[in-house]
Protein backbone atom coordinates (compact mmCIF):
# COMPACT_ATOMS: atom_id res chain seq x y z
CA UNK A 1 0.00 0.00 0.00
CA UNK A 2 1.30 3.73 -0.85
CA UNK A 3 1.29 6.07 1.97
CA UNK A 4 -1.47 8.20 2.17
CA UNK A 5 -1.18 11.02 4.45
CA UNK A 6 -4.42 11.06 7.63
CA UNK A 7 -5.70 14.25 6.56
CA UNK A 8 -5.89 13.21 2.90
CA UNK A 9 -7.40 10.28 3.42
CA UNK A 10 -10.05 12.33 6.36
CA UNK A 11 -10.90 14.57 3.23
CA UNK A 12 -12.08 11.62 0.97
CA UNK A 13 -13.66 10.05 3.87
CA UNK A 14 -15.91 13.34 4.20
CA UNK A 15 -16.68 13.65 0.59
CA UNK A 16 -17.49 9.85 0.50
CA UNK A 17 -20.13 10.70 3.33
CA UNK A 18 -21.91 14.02 2.00
CA UNK A 19 -21.92 12.97 -1.57
CA UNK A 20 -22.56 8.98 -1.55
CA UNK A 21 -24.09 8.45 1.78
CA UNK A 22 -25.73 12.00 1.70
CA UNK A 23 -25.16 12.57 5.64
CA UNK A 24 -26.88 16.02 6.64
CA UNK A 25 -24.75 19.23 6.44
CA UNK A 26 -24.54 18.89 10.09
CA UNK A 27 -23.43 15.73 10.60
CA UNK A 28 -20.69 16.44 8.14
CA UNK A 29 -19.27 19.54 9.71
CA UNK A 30 -19.26 17.71 12.68
CA UNK A 31 -17.24 14.58 11.63
CA UNK A 32 -14.92 16.61 9.26
CA UNK A 33 -14.40 19.01 12.40
CA UNK A 34 -13.73 15.93 14.74
CA UNK A 35 -11.61 14.30 12.14
CA UNK A 36 -8.89 17.07 11.50
CA UNK A 37 -8.59 17.41 15.52
CA UNK A 38 -7.87 13.46 15.40
CA UNK A 39 -5.51 14.19 12.46
CA UNK A 40 -3.77 16.75 14.43
CA UNK A 41 -3.41 15.06 17.77
CA UNK A 42 -1.92 12.53 15.75
CA UNK A 43 0.93 14.65 14.22
CA UNK A 44 1.22 16.80 17.18
CA UNK A 45 1.77 14.22 19.94
CA UNK A 46 2.85 11.32 17.96
CA UNK A 47 4.69 12.77 15.01
CA UNK A 48 2.52 11.25 13.09
CA UNK A 49 1.20 12.07 9.22
CA UNK A 50 0.93 8.33 7.31
CA UNK A 51 -2.24 6.29 7.47
CA UNK A 52 -0.21 3.54 8.09
CA UNK A 53 1.48 4.63 11.09
CA UNK A 54 -1.67 4.80 13.15
CA UNK A 55 -2.26 2.31 15.87
CA UNK A 56 -4.49 1.16 18.96
CA UNK A 57 -2.53 3.33 21.27
CA UNK A 58 -2.76 6.68 18.90
CA UNK A 59 -6.43 6.36 18.93
CA UNK A 60 -7.06 5.23 22.81
CA UNK A 61 -4.84 8.24 23.30
CA UNK A 62 -7.25 10.51 21.78
CA UNK A 63 -10.05 9.38 23.53
CA UNK A 64 -8.39 9.28 27.03
CA UNK A 65 -7.79 13.18 26.46
CA UNK A 66 -11.18 13.41 25.62
CA UNK A 67 -12.38 12.27 28.63
CA UNK A 68 -9.48 14.52 30.25
CA UNK A 69 -10.57 17.26 28.82
CA UNK A 70 -13.84 16.59 30.34
CA UNK A 71 -16.12 16.88 27.06
CA UNK A 72 -19.66 16.38 27.12
CA UNK A 73 -20.93 12.64 26.64
CA UNK A 74 -23.10 12.89 23.86
CA UNK A 75 -19.70 14.72 22.32
CA UNK A 76 -17.28 11.71 23.22
CA UNK A 77 -19.75 9.72 22.05
CA UNK A 78 -19.82 11.41 18.59
CA UNK A 79 -16.42 12.04 18.19
CA UNK A 80 -15.39 7.95 19.02
CA UNK A 81 -18.68 7.62 16.41
CA UNK A 82 -16.57 9.59 13.27
CA UNK A 83 -13.16 8.01 14.26
CA UNK A 84 -14.69 4.18 14.05
CA UNK A 85 -16.47 5.18 11.13
CA UNK A 86 -13.33 6.52 9.33
CA UNK A 87 -11.10 3.37 10.34
CA UNK A 88 -13.62 1.04 8.85
CA UNK A 89 -13.85 3.18 6.02
CA UNK A 90 -10.32 2.92 5.30
CA UNK A 91 -10.18 -0.61 5.64
CA UNK A 92 -12.70 -1.73 3.29
CA UNK A 93 -10.99 0.56 0.67
CA UNK A 94 -7.84 -0.73 1.72
CA UNK A 95 -5.78 2.30 2.50
CA UNK A 96 -4.80 0.06 5.77
CA UNK A 97 -4.54 -3.10 6.65
CA UNK A 98 -7.46 -4.71 8.03
CA UNK A 99 -7.60 -5.24 12.16
CA UNK A 100 -4.38 -3.41 12.88
CA UNK A 101 -6.29 -1.23 15.04
CA UNK A 102 -8.66 -3.03 17.46
CA UNK A 103 -11.03 0.13 18.18
CA UNK A 104 -11.55 0.97 21.95
CA UNK A 105 -15.03 -0.17 23.69
CA UNK A 106 -17.41 3.21 23.68
CA UNK A 107 -17.67 5.45 26.38
CA UNK A 108 -19.94 4.71 29.53
CA UNK A 109 -20.22 7.52 30.61
CA UNK A 110 -24.49 8.24 31.53
CA UNK A 111 -26.33 10.26 28.74
CA UNK A 112 -28.12 12.46 30.06
CA UNK A 113 -31.80 13.00 29.12
CA UNK A 114 -33.40 15.20 26.76
CA UNK A 115 -34.13 18.40 27.89
CA UNK A 116 -37.96 19.80 26.86
CA UNK A 117 -41.11 22.51 27.91
CA UNK A 118 -43.92 20.79 29.93
CA UNK A 119 -47.33 21.33 28.51
CA UNK A 120 -47.91 24.44 30.65
CA UNK A 121 -44.43 25.98 29.84
CA UNK A 122 -44.82 25.67 26.04
CA UNK A 123 -48.26 26.61 25.74
CA UNK A 124 -47.65 29.93 27.37
CA UNK A 125 -44.66 30.77 25.59
CA UNK A 126 -46.94 30.29 21.94
CA UNK A 127 -49.75 31.95 23.72
CA UNK A 128 -47.64 34.89 24.32
CA UNK A 129 -46.04 34.90 20.95
CA UNK A 130 -49.32 35.07 19.33
CA UNK A 131 -50.32 38.11 21.09
CA UNK A 132 -46.98 39.87 19.40
CA UNK A 133 -47.61 38.42 15.92
CA UNK A 134 -48.35 41.12 13.27
CA UNK A 135 -50.11 39.28 10.63
CA UNK A 136 -48.96 41.53 7.69
CA UNK A 137 -45.52 41.75 8.70
CA UNK A 138 -43.37 38.31 7.01
CA UNK A 139 -40.51 38.34 9.92
CA UNK A 140 -43.21 38.41 12.88
CA UNK A 141 -44.85 35.66 11.45
CA UNK A 142 -42.07 33.73 10.44
CA UNK A 143 -40.82 33.09 14.00
CA UNK A 144 -44.40 32.51 15.01
CA UNK A 145 -44.77 29.78 12.34
CA UNK A 146 -41.10 28.14 13.33
CA UNK A 147 -41.93 27.75 16.67
CA UNK A 148 -45.68 26.14 15.67
CA UNK A 149 -43.54 23.97 13.43
CA UNK A 150 -40.85 22.58 15.73
CA UNK A 151 -43.15 22.54 18.42
CA UNK A 152 -46.16 20.79 16.74
CA UNK A 153 -44.33 18.73 13.94
CA UNK A 154 -40.81 17.94 15.74
CA UNK A 155 -38.55 18.52 12.58
CA UNK A 156 -35.39 18.82 13.01
CA UNK A 157 -33.45 22.24 12.35
CA UNK A 158 -31.81 21.24 8.88
CA UNK A 159 -34.97 19.95 7.85
CA UNK A 160 -36.85 23.21 8.83
CA UNK A 161 -34.51 25.70 6.71
CA UNK A 162 -34.82 23.38 4.07
CA UNK A 163 -38.66 24.07 3.43
CA UNK A 164 -40.03 25.30 0.74
CA UNK A 165 -44.04 26.29 0.04
CA UNK A 166 -44.65 22.58 -1.81
CA UNK A 167 -43.62 20.93 1.68
CA UNK A 168 -47.03 22.12 3.24
CA UNK A 169 -50.24 20.52 2.17
CA UNK A 170 -53.06 22.26 3.69
CA UNK A 171 -55.32 20.15 1.83
CA UNK A 172 -54.33 17.65 3.87
CA UNK A 173 -53.18 19.30 6.74
CA UNK A 174 -49.85 17.36 6.65
CA UNK A 175 -45.77 18.65 6.03
CA UNK A 176 -43.27 16.51 3.93
CA UNK A 177 -40.00 16.94 4.88
CA UNK A 178 -37.10 15.66 3.50
CA UNK A 179 -34.65 14.05 6.58
CA UNK A 180 -31.09 12.29 6.94
CA UNK A 181 -30.21 10.36 4.04
CA UNK A 182 -32.32 12.32 1.63
CA UNK A 183 -35.49 10.17 3.22
CA UNK A 184 -38.98 11.62 3.03
CA UNK A 185 -41.64 11.56 6.21
CA UNK A 186 -44.83 12.66 6.09
CA UNK A 187 -46.46 14.59 9.56
CA UNK A 188 -49.99 15.63 10.00
CA UNK A 189 -50.15 18.72 11.88
CA UNK A 190 -53.07 20.25 13.71
CA UNK A 191 -56.11 21.28 12.07
CA UNK A 192 -56.31 24.44 14.01
CA UNK A 193 -53.04 25.45 12.58
CA UNK A 194 -54.07 25.59 9.25
CA UNK A 195 -55.16 29.09 9.24
CA UNK A 196 -51.89 30.01 10.40
CA UNK A 197 -49.90 28.41 7.63
CA UNK A 198 -52.04 29.81 4.93
CA UNK A 199 -51.90 33.55 5.80
CA UNK A 200 -47.84 32.62 6.17
CA UNK A 201 -47.75 30.92 2.86
CA UNK A 202 -49.72 34.24 1.13
CA UNK A 203 -46.82 36.41 2.52
CA UNK A 204 -44.56 33.97 0.91
CA UNK A 205 -46.07 34.53 -2.58
CA UNK A 206 -46.25 38.76 -1.69
CA UNK A 207 -42.68 38.28 -0.87
CA UNK A 208 -41.70 36.59 -3.59
CA UNK A 209 -39.40 34.18 -1.35
CA UNK A 210 -37.81 30.54 -2.27
CA UNK A 211 -37.74 29.34 1.01
CA UNK A 212 -39.85 29.09 3.98
CA UNK A 213 -37.99 31.33 6.12
CA UNK A 214 -35.40 33.67 4.99
CA UNK A 215 -33.49 36.38 6.34
CA UNK A 216 -33.88 40.59 5.64
CA UNK A 217 -31.67 39.46 2.53
CA UNK A 218 -33.99 36.86 1.07
CA UNK A 219 -31.54 34.21 1.69
CA UNK A 220 -32.46 31.34 3.52
CA UNK A 221 -31.90 31.22 6.82
CA UNK A 222 -28.73 29.21 8.51
CA UNK A 223 -29.03 27.61 11.56
CA UNK A 224 -27.11 30.07 13.40
CA UNK A 225 -30.04 32.29 12.09
CA UNK A 226 -32.65 30.05 13.74
CA UNK A 227 -30.99 29.47 16.82
CA UNK A 228 -31.01 33.36 17.13
CA UNK A 229 -34.20 33.54 16.68
CA UNK A 230 -35.55 31.50 19.23
CA UNK A 231 -33.47 32.92 21.68
CA UNK A 232 -34.58 36.11 21.02
CA UNK A 233 -38.12 35.27 21.28
CA UNK A 234 -37.53 33.49 24.25
CA UNK A 235 -36.11 36.65 25.94
CA UNK A 236 -39.05 38.81 24.99
CA UNK A 237 -41.15 36.25 26.68
CA UNK A 238 -39.23 36.78 29.56
CA UNK A 239 -37.89 33.70 30.57
CA UNK A 240 -34.26 32.71 31.08
CA UNK A 241 -35.39 28.95 29.73
CA UNK A 242 -33.04 27.64 27.56
CA UNK A 243 -34.41 27.25 23.77
CA UNK A 244 -33.34 25.37 20.68
CA UNK A 245 -34.79 23.78 17.88
CA UNK A 246 -34.05 19.64 19.58
CA UNK A 247 -35.78 21.15 22.76
CA UNK A 248 -38.81 21.87 20.75
CA UNK A 249 -38.47 18.46 18.93
CA UNK A 250 -38.03 16.85 22.46
CA UNK A 251 -41.23 18.84 23.34
CA UNK A 252 -43.32 17.09 20.65
CA UNK A 253 -42.00 13.56 20.95
CA UNK A 254 -42.73 13.90 24.94
CA UNK A 255 -46.33 15.30 24.73
CA UNK A 256 -47.32 12.97 22.11
CA UNK A 257 -45.96 9.98 24.61
CA UNK A 258 -47.74 11.70 27.81
CA UNK A 259 -50.88 11.85 25.93
CA UNK A 260 -50.39 7.55 24.60
CA UNK A 261 -48.98 7.61 21.60
CA UNK A 262 -47.37 4.50 20.51
CA UNK A 263 -43.74 4.37 20.02
CA UNK A 264 -43.52 3.19 16.57
CA UNK A 265 -45.63 6.28 15.26
CA UNK A 266 -43.27 8.09 17.29
CA UNK A 267 -40.47 6.68 15.62
CA UNK A 268 -42.03 7.44 12.42
CA UNK A 269 -42.79 11.51 13.05
CA UNK A 270 -39.11 11.58 14.12
CA UNK A 271 -37.64 9.93 11.34
CA UNK A 272 -35.19 7.79 13.58
CA UNK A 273 -33.94 4.96 11.41
CA UNK A 274 -33.87 2.51 14.96
CA UNK A 275 -36.40 2.59 17.44
CA UNK A 276 -34.20 2.09 20.25
CA UNK A 277 -33.25 6.46 19.65
CA UNK A 278 -36.93 6.81 19.98
CA UNK A 279 -36.81 5.09 23.30
CA UNK A 280 -35.42 7.42 25.17
CA UNK A 281 -38.47 9.13 25.76
CA UNK A 282 -39.44 6.46 27.71
CA UNK A 283 -37.17 6.68 30.02
CA UNK A 284 -38.33 10.68 29.78
CA UNK A 285 -42.35 9.59 30.56
CA UNK A 286 -41.17 7.37 33.64
CA UNK A 287 -38.95 9.88 35.52
CA UNK A 288 -41.97 12.68 34.39
CA UNK A 289 -44.85 10.41 36.13
CA UNK A 290 -41.76 9.73 39.21
CA UNK A 291 -41.64 13.85 39.30
CA UNK A 292 -45.63 14.31 39.29
CA UNK A 293 -46.06 10.96 42.01
CA UNK A 294 -43.69 13.27 44.22
CA UNK A 295 -45.18 16.48 43.48
CA UNK A 296 -49.11 15.79 44.22
CA UNK A 297 -49.02 12.44 46.53
CA UNK A 298 -49.60 13.12 50.36
CA UNK A 299 -47.40 10.32 51.52
CA UNK A 300 -44.39 10.85 49.22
Amino acid sequence: MGQIKIIDAVEVFCCYIQKIKQYSINTYQNYYSDLVEFSNFAQKNWKIENLSDLSTEVVRSFLSELRLLKRQPTTLIRKRSAIHSFIRFCEQRNFIQRGVIIFPKGFRGERKLPEFFTKSQISSFINFLKTKVDENDYYSYRDYIIILLLTFCGIRASELIMMKKENIDLSHNIIKVTGKGKKQRIIPFPANLKDSFEKYLNLIDINNLEYLFCNKRKIRLTRRGLFYILSIRMQQYGSSLNIHPHKLRHTFATLLLENGADIRMIQKFLGHESIATTEKYTQLDKQRKIELYKKFHPHA
